[in-house]
């Protein structure tokens, strides 16, 4: 414990001071980074890792990273206060679920073009999903039903009911044949239902209308 602690010491002398507004952008932080956020010491961040309190993965250098969203979650299941939801600039942020990995990696090209502002998170499953919609708080979901292992009706149901965030603008791709799908997720709230396969130029035009239309910050008194 003693070695540990001293490792930590020398490791948060070599770190900068974090400034807190540059954390907002950041993905992944180190575990100083998050001792800041929480306002607690690195070895008591190195504790809540070890104890499985919050997630982490090591770097290939073997120092710890905590993602974006696994600390927010941690954050907000123990009503820690924080910043690190709010979008700098008002950048927006839109959330792919399902689909496979090279028609995510597509869809997030067509979907940035040319404005690198916009936040595109991927969740290839229903869990996954879960943390990064209540981390996130995404302007736009993009459900790829196409593929199996996803209840559309359900991910439909919870991102209208799930709090912050329920404000989204919710966009299905569902495959041929899907006409009874569809019916009920325009239903339970969807915007709309595109079918594969999908006018990339449309769809873009589709998410820029609905950022366009999500409610600007108020300006401070």
């Amino acid at each position: 414990m003693v070695r540990l602690e001293s490792h930590l010491f020398q490791e948060a002398k070599a770190e900068k001071p974090v400034e807190e507004d540059k954390l907002l952008g950041k993905k992944a932080f180190t575990t100083f980074e998050v001792a800041h956020v929480c306002d607690v010491t690195p070895v008591t961040i190195q504790n809540w890792i070890d104890k499985g309190w919050l997630a982490a993965y090591r770097t290939a250098g073997g120092h710890r990273r905590v993602r974006r969203e696994d600390l927010i979650v941690f954050l907000e299941s123990r009503n820690m206060p924080h910043r690190l939801s709010e979008r700098p600039e008002g950048h927006p942020k839109i959330l792919l679920i399902g689909g496979d990995e090279e028609a995510n990696r597509l869809m997030r090209d067509v979907l940035r073009g040319e404005d690198a502002s916009q936040e595109v998170h991927v969740a290839q499953d229903a869990f996954r999903a879960g943390v990064l919609f209540a981390a996130e708080k995404p302007d736009v979901v993009i459900l790829d039903l196409t593929l199996a292992g996803l209840d559309g009706a359900e991910v439909c149901r919870q991102i209208r009911q799930g709090g912050p965030g329920g404000g989204a603008s919710l966009i299905a791709i569902l495959g041929p044949g899907d006409a009874e799908l569809r019916g009920r997720l325009l239903q339970l709230g969807a915007a709309h239902c595109l079918q594969k396969p999908i006018d990339t130029v449309a769809l873009r035009e589709l998410v820029q209308g609905a950022v366009r239309k999500r409610p600007t910050p108020a300006s401070p008194a």
